[in-house]
């Protein structure tokens, strides 16, 4: 059906047409990657830390960060065929689009019509390619390299952009998720040791934490900024215990939710907060300690199949390689 002979022949590559109509396509791509790349490399979590930190010096209730969230509004009209009419499904993404400090009440929304329009763009691009190269608006080259291209090529590639446009969105998210998770992770324990060092200090429990946000504002900006969150929380009158609570939630780690049952359970008994700050630090010490003692148990078993995959055929080379010599030197 299509010729391949036909395909870019020098003359048609060499057209000035066709070389404007490349470069301005190169210059296109890059900055659309250039774009890309200064939207994923901004540290959001940092000016989400100093939006957090201006809201607490300022007086005005104007200017401070909101607390309360808007009702669930369930999907209407056409946005039932792309939003999930599940609540507990759309709250799942929306405490999953939270745990990275997106909070706006249309989040959801915004969410799924990203998701369609990158699913979109591919079948959009090729078709409209192929549309406008019948309609012969398109350079020679170009028509003729999608003459030969066989229709199912095109058809496989729109599955694919498809495909990556519409399930990227979620491993992205997951992928955020499980970097932001990692951060916390490393960065708590020392930020617990800060908190159990200014309440020792003679620091109360929510200017240790005020505190100890505004300290680790550089180092550990997610630490940080659910610190600082949850003392806004807490002066904005919510329950300790339940923003507590919805901190551990959001930050997805079982020290935070250990921390946040430990101080729960000092505040309700009347227990020293001290001594349970230093019990609970000492306890993640050695928990931080067990846990780098079974990574270092875990490497010889995974460096043995390293080893026997590199080892094993020099092995098989030294002890065949004899018997291979004197077969051939007897027959």
């Amino acid at each position: 059906m299509f010729d391949l002979s036909n395909f870019a022949t020098p003359d048609a590559l060499g057209s000035p047409e066709t070389l404007i109509l490349y470069c301005v396509a190169f210059a296109v791509l890059l900055l659309l990657f250039g774009v890309i790349g200064l939207w994923t490399m901004r540290d959001r979590t940092a000016d989400r830390v100093r939006a957090l930190a201006a809201s607490m010096r300022e007086a005005t209730h104007e200017k401070a960060v909101p607390l309360t969230k808007g009702d669930e509004v369930a999907p209407s009209g056409w946005k039932k065929a792309l939003i999930p009419e599940d609540p507990s499904e759309r709250m799942q993404i929306r405490f999953q689009l939270g745990k990275l400090g997106f909070e706006r009440p249309d989040i959801v929304e915004i969410f799924f019509l990203i998701r369609l329009f990158l699913a979109l763009v591919t079948p959009v691009a090729v078709f409209g390619t192929v549309a406008l190269a019948r309609a012969g608006v398109l350079p020679e080259s170009i028509v003729e390299s999608l003459n030969a291209t066989p229709p199912l090529r095109l058809l496989q590639i729109a599955a694919v952009g498809t495909a990556v446009g519409f399930y990227g969105p979620g491993y992205w998210l997951k992928s955020r998720i499980k970097a932001r998770q990692a951060k916390i992770r490393e960065a708590f324990p020392n930020a617990l040791d800060l908190v159990q060092i200014s309440v020792e200090a003679g620091l109360g429990f929510d200017a240790a934490i005020n505190r100890v946000g505004h300290e680790l504002t550089r180092v550990a900006p997610e630490v940080a900024y659910e610190f600082l969150l949850l003392q806004i929380e807490v002066q904005a009158g919510r329950d300790r215990e339940t923003a507590l609570f919805d901190m551990a939630d959001r930050m997805g780690i079982d020290e935070a939710k250990s921390f946040a049952l430990v101080i729960v359970q000092s505040l309700q008994f009347g227990t020293s907060l001290t001594s349970a700050l230093k019990t609970y630090a000492a306890e993640m010490r050695e928990m931080r300690e067990l846990a780098a003692q079974e990574k270092a148990n875990r490497l010889p078993v995974q460096m043995s199949g390293v080893m026997s995959m590199l080892m094993l055929p020099a092995l098989f080379l030294i002890t065949l390689t004899p018997i291979i010599i004197r077969y051939n030197a007897i027959y």
